[in-house]
């Protein structure tokens, strides 16, 4: 998913730093790389999801100007193709497999939810610092 900001003047270098914290406080290691100029790259390994013995990778995207940015959520997991072939594998005594997918796939859907939120009330945070609010 894809979100954008317009005029609201926030400083791209901390928001990309309070999204590593967001994941260091989660316990998901994260690797920050600048990207291109304006361009900010995080990411994270998720091992081991809560409960769920899953494993997989978030990359998080913050490109553009302090005034005109977006950010990306990228997600990928190793057995998310799984889902594509449930059928066929619950009929080979891949139920498991298929069981543990969907929970996977919940919690990544939780995770980004997280996040979402995360991300919404940083830029808030961040334009009002920088305005003097």
């Amino acid at each position: 998913m894809i979100d954008r900001w317009v005029g609201r003047d926030v400083d791209l270098d901390l928001l990309s730093q309070r999204f590593e914290l967001f994941f260091d406080e989660k316990k998901f290691p994260s690797k920050p790389e600048k990207g291109r100029k304006n361009e900010y790259l995080i990411t994270v390994i998720l091992k081991h999801m809560r409960e769920v013995n899953a494993t997989g990778n978030v990359k998080v995207v913050v490109r553009g100007e302090p005034n005109d940015f977006e950010v990306e959520f990228v997600a990928s997991f190793g057995s998310r193709n799984l889902a594509k072939l449930s059928g066929l594998a619950a009929l080979f005594g891949g139920g498991m497999l298929v069981l543990k997918d969907l929970k996977s796939s919940e919690e990544l859907e939780k995770l980004e939810n997280e996040f979402w939120l995360f991300a919404d009330k940083q830029v808030d945070s961040l334009e009002k610092k920088k305005n003097g609010k």
